[in-house]
């Protein structure tokens, strides 16, 4: 069986990260993030992921795809990151751990295409804070929770 090929990269609130990356990928596993679980509005499972992947990558996802979430700026999204140089390197490290976790789980069926950004600080950003002193760099991310 000829290996199919999948995108890898985050997109805002997706749940997911792997994405069908040739026609017959697509045909075979639909569309939208195919390692992601969608669920109805009752908090129900309404379509299981398409591929199986391991306890261990599935967090380190979930992990990501939530820090990712935090990536733009909260006020203005056009405005520069908040996030820090050693908050995009541990990002960038991380994101670089699951690729290779998911090739090693994935790997002998599908081709995995690295297109997700690694991040750096924003040039812009030291600028933007002297003229939005109620805001500071991100050296971390805190997800919110609901209670």
């Amino acid at each position: 069986m000829e290996k199919g090929v999948l995108r890898f990269f985050f997109d805002y609130g997706a749940g997911g990260c792997l994405w069908a990356g040739d026609a017959a990928t697509l045909y075979r596993l639909g569309v939208g993030p195919v390692d992601a679980t969608l669920f109805d509005l009752k908090g129900r499972i309404s379509k299981p992921p398409c591929l199986a992947l391991s306890q261990m990558v599935r967090s380190l996802r979930d992990q990501l795809d939530s820090e990712h979430s935090c990536y733009l700026n909260p006020l203005y999204q056009p405005d520069p990151s908040l996030w820090s140089q050693s908050l995009c390197d541990r990002f960038n490290t991380d994101v670089e751990r699951l690729l290779l976790l998911l090739r090693q789980e994935i790997g002998d069926n599908f081709h995995i295409v690295d297109e997700q950004t690694r991040y750096v600080e924003d040039a812009d950003l030291n600028e933007y804070l002297a003229k939005n002193p109620s805001l500071s760099k991100m050296n971390e991310v805190v997800i919110p929770t609901v209670l």
